[in-house]
Protein backbone atom coordinates (compact mmCIF):
# COMPACT_ATOMS: atom_id res chain seq x y z
CA UNK A 1 0.00 0.00 0.00
CA UNK A 2 1.30 3.41 -0.98
CA UNK A 3 0.27 6.56 0.82
CA UNK A 4 1.00 9.98 -0.67
CA UNK A 5 1.18 12.92 1.69
CA UNK A 6 1.37 16.56 0.52
CA UNK A 7 3.05 18.59 3.24
CA UNK A 8 3.66 22.33 3.77
CA UNK A 9 6.74 23.55 1.91
CA UNK A 10 8.36 24.97 5.05
CA UNK A 11 8.11 21.61 6.79
CA UNK A 12 9.35 19.77 3.73
CA UNK A 13 12.33 22.07 3.39
CA UNK A 14 13.22 21.32 6.99
CA UNK A 15 12.74 17.61 6.33
CA UNK A 16 14.97 17.77 3.26
CA UNK A 17 17.69 19.63 5.12
CA UNK A 18 17.55 17.19 8.03
CA UNK A 19 17.67 14.14 5.79
CA UNK A 20 20.45 15.53 3.65
CA UNK A 21 22.54 16.07 6.75
CA UNK A 22 23.12 12.32 6.92
CA UNK A 23 26.52 11.45 5.48
CA UNK A 24 24.90 8.61 3.54
CA UNK A 25 22.17 10.79 2.02
CA UNK A 26 23.59 11.40 -1.44
CA UNK A 27 20.36 10.53 -3.20
CA UNK A 28 18.13 13.52 -3.85
CA UNK A 29 20.25 15.87 -1.82
CA UNK A 30 19.29 18.92 -3.88
CA UNK A 31 15.53 18.99 -3.21
CA UNK A 32 14.64 22.62 -2.61
CA UNK A 33 11.15 23.74 -3.63
CA UNK A 34 7.99 23.35 -5.80
CA UNK A 35 5.68 20.35 -5.41
CA UNK A 36 6.94 17.72 -3.02
CA UNK A 37 5.29 14.49 -1.90
CA UNK A 38 5.99 12.07 0.93
CA UNK A 39 5.39 8.49 -0.16
CA UNK A 40 4.88 5.74 2.41
CA UNK A 41 5.06 2.33 0.77
CA UNK A 42 4.40 -0.87 2.74
CA UNK A 43 3.78 -3.11 -0.26
CA UNK A 44 7.19 -4.78 -0.09
CA UNK A 45 6.56 -6.72 3.11
CA UNK A 46 4.45 -9.26 1.22
CA UNK A 47 7.53 -10.01 -0.89
CA UNK A 48 9.66 -11.05 2.09
CA UNK A 49 10.12 -14.76 2.60
CA UNK A 50 12.19 -16.45 5.28
CA UNK A 51 13.55 -19.79 6.32
CA UNK A 52 15.54 -21.20 9.21
CA UNK A 53 19.11 -22.16 8.33
CA UNK A 54 21.71 -24.02 10.44
CA UNK A 55 24.08 -21.98 12.55
CA UNK A 56 26.17 -24.90 13.74
CA UNK A 57 29.65 -23.40 13.44
CA UNK A 58 29.74 -20.01 15.12
CA UNK A 59 32.87 -18.07 15.95
CA UNK A 60 33.25 -18.44 19.69
CA UNK A 61 35.29 -15.31 20.43
CA UNK A 62 33.90 -14.47 23.86
CA UNK A 63 35.06 -14.75 27.45
CA UNK A 64 31.75 -16.42 28.34
CA UNK A 65 32.10 -20.17 28.79
CA UNK A 66 29.15 -22.56 28.80
CA UNK A 67 29.46 -25.85 30.63
CA UNK A 68 26.79 -28.50 30.96
CA UNK A 69 24.26 -30.70 29.24
CA UNK A 70 20.50 -30.28 28.91
CA UNK A 71 17.50 -31.63 26.98
CA UNK A 72 14.53 -29.26 26.59
CA UNK A 73 11.26 -30.36 24.95
CA UNK A 74 10.43 -28.16 21.97
CA UNK A 75 14.02 -26.88 21.83
CA UNK A 76 16.50 -29.74 21.61
CA UNK A 77 19.55 -31.29 23.23
CA UNK A 78 22.49 -29.06 24.09
CA UNK A 79 25.92 -30.15 25.31
CA UNK A 80 28.70 -27.66 25.75
CA UNK A 81 32.23 -27.36 27.11
CA UNK A 82 35.14 -25.05 26.38
CA UNK A 83 38.81 -24.73 25.47
CA UNK A 84 40.77 -21.70 26.58
CA UNK A 85 44.13 -20.06 26.84
CA UNK A 86 45.01 -17.88 29.86
CA UNK A 87 46.42 -14.43 30.44
CA UNK A 88 49.32 -14.87 32.90
CA UNK A 89 50.09 -12.61 35.83
CA UNK A 90 53.22 -10.64 35.00
CA UNK A 91 54.63 -10.97 38.51
CA UNK A 92 54.48 -13.66 41.17
CA UNK A 93 54.95 -13.30 44.91
CA UNK A 94 58.00 -15.48 45.63
CA UNK A 95 59.52 -13.82 48.70
CA UNK A 96 59.19 -15.79 51.90
CA UNK A 97 57.06 -18.55 50.37
CA UNK A 98 57.41 -21.63 52.56
CA UNK A 99 54.95 -24.04 50.97
CA UNK A 100 52.66 -24.28 47.95
CA UNK A 101 49.34 -25.52 49.29
CA UNK A 102 47.11 -25.89 46.22
CA UNK A 103 46.42 -24.69 42.69
CA UNK A 104 42.71 -24.22 41.98
CA UNK A 105 40.65 -23.43 38.88
CA UNK A 106 37.75 -21.14 39.83
CA UNK A 107 34.73 -20.94 37.52
CA UNK A 108 32.52 -18.08 38.72
CA UNK A 109 28.92 -17.44 37.68
CA UNK A 110 26.03 -15.22 38.77
CA UNK A 111 23.02 -16.44 40.71
CA UNK A 112 20.76 -16.48 37.64
CA UNK A 113 23.38 -17.54 35.08
CA UNK A 114 22.22 -21.07 34.47
CA UNK A 115 19.43 -22.86 32.61
CA UNK A 116 17.70 -25.96 33.90
CA UNK A 117 17.53 -27.76 37.24
CA UNK A 118 19.83 -26.13 39.78
CA UNK A 119 19.93 -29.38 41.78
CA UNK A 120 20.89 -31.60 38.84
CA UNK A 121 24.12 -33.45 39.74
CA UNK A 122 26.83 -32.55 37.23
CA UNK A 123 30.52 -33.28 36.84
CA UNK A 124 33.26 -31.62 34.81
CA UNK A 125 36.74 -32.83 33.97
CA UNK A 126 39.82 -30.76 33.16
CA UNK A 127 42.53 -31.63 30.64
CA UNK A 128 45.68 -29.72 29.65
CA UNK A 129 45.89 -28.60 26.03
CA UNK A 130 48.85 -29.98 24.10
CA UNK A 131 48.52 -27.67 21.11
CA UNK A 132 47.99 -23.91 20.91
CA UNK A 133 44.46 -22.90 19.90
CA UNK A 134 44.17 -21.61 16.35
CA UNK A 135 42.17 -18.42 16.00
CA UNK A 136 39.34 -18.03 15.22
CA UNK A 137 37.83 -20.86 17.25
CA UNK A 138 34.51 -22.23 16.01
CA UNK A 139 31.84 -23.98 18.07
CA UNK A 140 32.32 -27.07 15.86
CA UNK A 141 35.96 -27.39 16.96
CA UNK A 142 37.20 -30.92 17.59
CA UNK A 143 38.78 -30.87 21.07
CA UNK A 144 40.68 -34.08 20.27
CA UNK A 145 42.90 -31.99 17.97
CA UNK A 146 44.21 -30.11 21.01
CA UNK A 147 44.28 -32.56 23.93
CA UNK A 148 45.04 -36.22 24.55
CA UNK A 149 41.61 -37.85 24.66
CA UNK A 150 43.16 -41.10 25.98
CA UNK A 151 44.72 -39.44 29.02
CA UNK A 152 43.27 -39.13 32.50
CA UNK A 153 41.88 -35.70 33.48
CA UNK A 154 44.05 -33.58 35.75
CA UNK A 155 40.97 -32.58 37.74
CA UNK A 156 37.41 -33.81 38.34
CA UNK A 157 34.71 -31.77 40.04
CA UNK A 158 31.13 -32.68 40.90
CA UNK A 159 28.78 -29.73 41.34
CA UNK A 160 25.29 -28.35 41.00
CA UNK A 161 24.15 -24.81 40.22
CA UNK A 162 22.08 -24.35 43.37
CA UNK A 163 22.90 -21.79 46.04
CA UNK A 164 21.27 -23.99 48.69
CA UNK A 165 23.57 -24.72 51.61
CA UNK A 166 25.88 -21.77 50.97
CA UNK A 167 26.55 -19.42 53.90
CA UNK A 168 24.47 -16.23 53.81
CA UNK A 169 27.65 -14.19 53.38
CA UNK A 170 28.38 -15.97 50.08
CA UNK A 171 24.77 -15.88 48.89
CA UNK A 172 24.73 -12.09 49.32
CA UNK A 173 27.68 -11.79 46.94
CA UNK A 174 25.37 -12.91 44.15
CA UNK A 175 27.71 -15.39 42.53
CA UNK A 176 28.87 -18.95 43.03
CA UNK A 177 32.14 -20.70 42.26
CA UNK A 178 32.91 -24.16 40.92
CA UNK A 179 36.33 -25.06 42.40
CA UNK A 180 38.44 -27.69 40.63
CA UNK A 181 41.74 -28.54 42.34
CA UNK A 182 44.63 -28.92 39.91
CA UNK A 183 47.68 -31.16 40.50
CA UNK A 184 50.28 -30.08 43.06
CA UNK A 185 52.98 -30.86 40.49
CA UNK A 186 51.43 -28.27 38.17
CA UNK A 187 51.63 -25.64 40.90
CA UNK A 188 55.28 -26.44 41.50
CA UNK A 189 56.12 -26.34 37.80
CA UNK A 190 54.49 -22.93 37.26
CA UNK A 191 56.11 -21.47 40.36
CA UNK A 192 59.60 -22.71 39.52
CA UNK A 193 59.22 -21.66 35.89
CA UNK A 194 58.53 -18.08 36.96
CA UNK A 195 61.56 -18.08 39.28
CA UNK A 196 63.92 -19.35 36.57
CA UNK A 197 62.40 -17.68 33.48
CA UNK A 198 59.94 -14.85 34.31
CA UNK A 199 60.02 -13.63 30.68
CA UNK A 200 57.68 -16.53 29.80
CA UNK A 201 54.94 -14.76 31.78
CA UNK A 202 55.46 -11.37 30.17
CA UNK A 203 52.89 -11.81 27.37
CA UNK A 204 50.07 -14.17 26.34
CA UNK A 205 51.93 -15.24 23.18
CA UNK A 206 55.03 -16.30 25.16
CA UNK A 207 52.97 -17.95 27.86
CA UNK A 208 50.84 -20.07 25.52
CA UNK A 209 53.98 -21.56 24.04
CA UNK A 210 54.76 -22.88 27.51
CA UNK A 211 51.19 -23.47 28.74
CA UNK A 212 48.68 -23.80 25.83
CA UNK A 213 45.64 -23.82 28.13
CA UNK A 214 42.88 -26.10 29.40
CA UNK A 215 39.93 -28.07 28.07
CA UNK A 216 37.00 -28.16 30.52
CA UNK A 217 34.59 -30.93 29.58
CA UNK A 218 31.17 -32.08 30.76
CA UNK A 219 31.87 -35.63 31.92
CA UNK A 220 28.71 -36.57 33.80
CA UNK A 221 25.14 -35.48 34.34
CA UNK A 222 22.34 -33.76 32.43
CA UNK A 223 19.74 -31.13 33.19
CA UNK A 224 21.72 -27.91 33.65
CA UNK A 225 23.91 -25.53 31.64
CA UNK A 226 25.95 -22.90 33.50
CA UNK A 227 27.17 -19.62 32.02
CA UNK A 228 30.63 -19.00 33.50
CA UNK A 229 31.53 -15.29 33.37
CA UNK A 230 34.91 -15.38 35.07
CA UNK A 231 37.61 -18.07 35.09
CA UNK A 232 40.83 -17.79 37.04
CA UNK A 233 43.57 -20.07 38.39
CA UNK A 234 44.67 -19.16 41.91
CA UNK A 235 47.69 -20.37 43.86
CA UNK A 236 47.23 -20.90 47.60
CA UNK A 237 50.46 -20.93 49.62
CA UNK A 238 51.99 -20.40 53.05
CA UNK A 239 54.22 -17.37 53.53
CA UNK A 240 56.50 -16.12 56.27
CA UNK A 241 57.31 -12.45 56.85
CA UNK A 242 59.14 -10.61 59.60
CA UNK A 243 57.01 -8.23 61.69
CA UNK A 244 58.62 -6.40 64.63
CA UNK A 245 61.61 -8.73 64.47
CA UNK A 246 59.31 -11.74 64.74
CA UNK A 247 58.44 -14.27 62.09
CA UNK A 248 54.79 -14.24 61.05
CA UNK A 249 53.43 -17.18 59.05
CA UNK A 250 50.09 -16.96 57.27
CA UNK A 251 48.10 -18.36 54.37
CA UNK A 252 48.13 -16.32 51.17
CA UNK A 253 46.63 -16.51 47.69
CA UNK A 254 47.45 -14.99 44.32
CA UNK A 255 45.92 -15.21 40.85
CA UNK A 256 48.42 -16.75 38.45
CA UNK A 257 46.29 -16.53 35.32
CA UNK A 258 42.80 -15.66 34.06
CA UNK A 259 40.54 -15.79 31.00
CA UNK A 260 40.43 -12.29 29.50
CA UNK A 261 39.26 -10.74 26.19
CA UNK A 262 42.85 -10.57 24.93
CA UNK A 263 43.39 -14.32 24.74
CA UNK A 264 41.82 -17.05 22.58
CA UNK A 265 38.94 -19.03 24.02
CA UNK A 266 36.12 -20.99 22.44
CA UNK A 267 33.01 -22.94 23.30
CA UNK A 268 32.65 -26.42 21.88
CA UNK A 269 28.91 -26.80 21.30
CA UNK A 270 26.91 -29.82 20.21
CA UNK A 271 23.22 -29.14 19.53
CA UNK A 272 20.48 -31.45 18.29
CA UNK A 273 17.21 -29.77 17.26
CA UNK A 274 14.05 -31.23 18.77
CA UNK A 275 12.15 -33.39 16.23
CA UNK A 276 8.98 -31.31 16.73
CA UNK A 277 10.89 -28.18 15.67
CA UNK A 278 12.24 -29.95 12.61
CA UNK A 279 8.69 -30.97 11.66
CA UNK A 280 7.44 -27.41 12.09
CA UNK A 281 10.28 -26.06 9.94
CA UNK A 282 9.35 -28.56 7.21
CA UNK A 283 5.80 -27.19 7.46
CA UNK A 284 7.01 -23.64 6.89
CA UNK A 285 7.54 -22.22 10.38
CA UNK A 286 10.61 -20.05 11.01
CA UNK A 287 12.69 -20.19 14.20
CA UNK A 288 15.66 -18.52 15.84
CA UNK A 289 17.62 -20.87 18.12
CA UNK A 290 20.87 -20.24 19.99
CA UNK A 291 23.58 -21.08 20.76
CA UNK A 292 24.80 -22.69 17.52
CA UNK A 293 21.26 -23.53 16.45
CA UNK A 294 19.30 -21.70 13.75
CA UNK A 295 19.60 -18.33 12.04
CA UNK A 296 16.90 -16.82 9.83
CA UNK A 297 17.60 -16.26 6.13
CA UNK A 298 15.47 -13.41 4.75
CA UNK A 299 14.86 -13.15 1.03
CA UNK A 300 14.87 -9.35 1.10
CA UNK A 301 13.25 -7.57 -1.92
CA UNK A 302 16.17 -5.19 -2.52
CA UNK A 303 15.80 -5.17 -6.32
CA UNK A 304 12.07 -4.48 -6.17
CA UNK A 305 12.45 -1.67 -3.64
CA UNK A 306 15.09 0.02 -5.79
CA UNK A 307 13.11 -0.50 -8.99
CA UNK A 308 9.93 0.94 -7.46
CA UNK A 309 11.76 3.94 -6.00
CA UNK A 310 13.58 4.75 -9.24
CA UNK A 311 10.40 4.43 -11.30
CA UNK A 312 8.53 6.66 -8.88
CA UNK A 313 11.06 9.47 -8.93
CA UNK A 314 11.28 9.31 -12.72
CA UNK A 315 7.54 9.21 -13.46
CA UNK A 316 5.08 11.45 -15.31
CA UNK A 317 7.61 12.86 -17.79
CA UNK A 318 8.75 15.46 -15.32
CA UNK A 319 12.12 16.14 -13.79
CA UNK A 320 11.78 14.37 -10.46
CA UNK A 321 14.25 13.99 -7.63
CA UNK A 322 13.86 11.61 -4.72
CA UNK A 323 15.09 11.35 -1.18
CA UNK A 324 14.79 8.18 0.89
CA UNK A 325 13.65 9.18 4.36
CA UNK A 326 13.50 5.76 6.02
CA UNK A 327 13.40 2.02 5.49
CA UNK A 328 12.19 0.12 8.55
CA UNK A 329 12.02 -3.63 9.03
CA UNK A 330 9.99 -4.87 12.01
CA UNK A 331 10.33 -8.54 12.89
CA UNK A 332 7.63 -9.80 15.32
CA UNK A 333 7.76 -12.98 17.37
CA UNK A 334 4.97 -15.35 18.23
CA UNK A 335 4.04 -15.88 21.86
CA UNK A 336 6.07 -18.72 23.35
CA UNK A 337 4.37 -21.59 25.12
CA UNK A 338 5.25 -21.30 28.81
CA UNK A 339 7.71 -23.90 30.03
CA UNK A 340 9.70 -24.53 33.19
CA UNK A 341 12.96 -23.61 31.48
CA UNK A 342 11.78 -20.05 30.75
CA UNK A 343 13.53 -19.86 27.40
CA UNK A 344 13.78 -16.29 26.10
CA UNK A 345 14.41 -14.75 22.67
CA UNK A 346 17.97 -13.50 22.08
CA UNK A 347 18.44 -9.94 23.29
CA UNK A 348 19.84 -8.68 19.96
CA UNK A 349 19.65 -9.63 16.29
CA UNK A 350 22.26 -8.80 13.68
CA UNK A 351 21.15 -7.89 10.11
CA UNK A 352 23.90 -8.71 7.62
CA UNK A 353 24.32 -10.16 4.13
CA UNK A 354 24.74 -13.93 4.22
CA UNK A 355 27.88 -13.58 2.09
CA UNK A 356 29.46 -11.32 4.74
CA UNK A 357 28.40 -13.17 7.89
CA UNK A 358 31.53 -15.18 8.63
CA UNK A 359 33.94 -12.34 7.91
CA UNK A 360 31.91 -10.06 10.19
CA UNK A 361 32.73 -12.22 13.21
CA UNK A 362 36.17 -13.37 12.10
CA UNK A 363 37.34 -9.78 11.60
CA UNK A 364 35.68 -8.65 14.85
CA UNK A 365 33.63 -6.03 13.05
CA UNK A 366 31.00 -3.75 14.57
CA UNK A 367 27.70 -2.85 12.92
CA UNK A 368 28.51 0.04 10.56
CA UNK A 369 24.85 0.95 9.87
CA UNK A 370 25.45 0.68 6.13
CA UNK A 371 26.18 -3.00 5.50
CA UNK A 372 25.30 -4.37 8.94
CA UNK A 373 22.83 -3.39 11.66
CA UNK A 374 21.60 -4.68 15.00
CA UNK A 375 18.27 -4.38 16.80
CA UNK A 376 17.37 -4.98 20.43
CA UNK A 377 14.42 -7.14 21.41
CA UNK A 378 11.42 -5.18 22.72
CA UNK A 379 9.64 -7.44 25.19
CA UNK A 380 6.58 -5.15 25.33
CA UNK A 381 5.85 -5.37 21.60
CA UNK A 382 7.65 -8.70 21.07
CA UNK A 383 9.52 -7.25 18.10
CA UNK A 384 12.94 -6.39 16.72
CA UNK A 385 12.91 -3.12 14.77
CA UNK A 386 15.68 -2.24 12.31
CA UNK A 387 14.98 1.46 11.87
CA UNK A 388 18.10 2.62 10.02
CA UNK A 389 18.02 0.58 6.81
CA UNK A 390 17.79 3.67 4.58
CA UNK A 391 21.60 3.74 4.52
CA UNK A 392 21.64 0.12 3.32
CA UNK A 393 19.35 1.09 0.44
CA UNK A 394 21.25 4.30 -0.34
CA UNK A 395 24.49 2.32 -0.53
CA UNK A 396 22.98 -0.16 -2.98
CA UNK A 397 21.54 2.62 -5.18
CA UNK A 398 24.80 4.58 -5.25
CA UNK A 399 26.72 1.47 -6.29
CA UNK A 400 24.11 0.75 -8.98
CA UNK A 401 24.62 4.26 -10.38
CA UNK A 402 28.35 3.54 -10.46
CA UNK A 403 27.74 0.43 -12.55
CA UNK A 404 27.70 -2.18 -9.76
CA UNK A 405 24.49 -4.12 -10.32
CA UNK A 406 22.32 -5.51 -7.54
CA UNK A 407 23.00 -9.23 -7.03
CA UNK A 408 21.41 -12.12 -5.19
CA UNK A 409 23.83 -11.39 -2.32
CA UNK A 410 22.04 -8.07 -1.75
CA UNK A 411 18.79 -9.98 -1.22
CA UNK A 412 20.10 -12.77 1.01
CA UNK A 413 20.01 -11.27 4.50
CA UNK A 414 20.71 -13.26 7.65
CA UNK A 415 19.26 -12.45 11.06
CA UNK A 416 21.68 -13.76 13.68
CA UNK A 417 21.29 -13.91 17.49
CA UNK A 418 24.13 -11.86 18.99
CA UNK A 419 25.37 -10.32 22.21
CA UNK A 420 26.25 -6.63 22.05
CA UNK A 421 28.80 -5.31 24.54
CA UNK A 422 29.33 -1.64 25.26
CA UNK A 423 31.15 0.64 27.66
CA UNK A 424 30.50 4.11 28.99
CA UNK A 425 32.76 6.79 27.54
CA UNK A 426 33.09 10.23 29.15
CA UNK A 427 34.01 13.28 27.13
CA UNK A 428 33.78 17.02 26.98
CA UNK A 429 35.84 20.18 27.46
CA UNK A 430 37.08 23.09 25.38
CA UNK A 431 39.19 26.22 25.64
CA UNK A 432 36.18 28.41 26.50
CA UNK A 433 33.98 26.15 28.58
CA UNK A 434 33.76 22.73 30.14
CA UNK A 435 30.96 20.28 29.56
CA UNK A 436 30.66 16.69 30.66
CA UNK A 437 28.65 13.88 29.12
CA UNK A 438 28.63 10.13 28.97
CA UNK A 439 27.62 7.87 26.14
CA UNK A 440 27.48 4.14 25.55
CA UNK A 441 29.88 2.97 22.87
CA UNK A 442 29.56 -0.52 21.37
CA UNK A 443 32.83 -2.38 21.75
CA UNK A 444 32.00 -5.90 20.61
CA UNK A 445 29.33 -7.91 18.79
CA UNK A 446 29.62 -11.69 19.12
CA UNK A 447 27.39 -14.70 18.41
CA UNK A 448 24.90 -15.27 21.23
CA UNK A 449 25.98 -18.14 23.46
CA UNK A 450 24.95 -16.86 26.89
CA UNK A 451 22.14 -19.38 27.39
CA UNK A 452 19.71 -21.59 25.48
CA UNK A 453 17.47 -19.22 23.51
CA UNK A 454 14.40 -19.81 21.35
CA UNK A 455 11.96 -17.73 19.27
CA UNK A 456 9.46 -18.23 16.45
CA UNK A 457 9.13 -15.50 13.80
CA UNK A 458 5.58 -14.28 13.14
CA UNK A 459 5.86 -14.14 9.36
CA UNK A 460 2.22 -13.07 8.90
CA UNK A 461 2.91 -9.76 10.63
CA UNK A 462 6.42 -8.86 9.52
CA UNK A 463 6.55 -5.24 8.34
CA UNK A 464 8.77 -3.43 5.86
CA UNK A 465 8.02 0.24 5.27
CA UNK A 466 9.76 2.55 2.81
CA UNK A 467 9.25 6.30 3.17
CA UNK A 468 10.63 8.70 0.60
CA UNK A 469 10.18 12.25 -0.65
CA UNK A 470 9.84 13.08 -4.31
CA UNK A 471 9.88 16.52 -5.91
CA UNK A 472 8.55 17.46 -9.30
CA UNK A 473 10.44 20.28 -10.94
CA UNK A 474 8.49 21.65 -13.94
Amino acid sequence: MKVLKFLPIAFLLALGISSCGDENSLIGSSIVDTDLEIVVDSSFQRMITAESIPNDSVVGRTITQLIGRISIPGYGKLETDFLTQFMPASTFDTTGVDRLDSLVLYLNYNADSFTGDSLAPMQLSVYPLEQQLKSPVYSSINPADYYNAQSEPIALKSYNASFLGLPDSLVKLGYKTIRAKLPDAMAEQLFQKYKTDPLVFSSPSRFTQYFPGLYVKTSYGSGCVVNVQNSVINLHYTKTTVVNDKDSTYAAMQTLMAVTPEITTGNHIKFEIDPSVQSNIAAGKVYLIAPAGLNVLLHFPTREIVRSFEESVGAEGLTVQGLINSLILTVPLKELVSNKYNLQPPQFLLFVRKSELQSFFEKKELADNVRSFYAEYNSDTRTYSFTGLRTFLNDVIEKKRQGIEITDADEEIVLVPVSVYSETVSAGSSYYYYSYNEQEVVTDIVPYIAAPSFAEIDMDNIKLQLTYSRQKVK
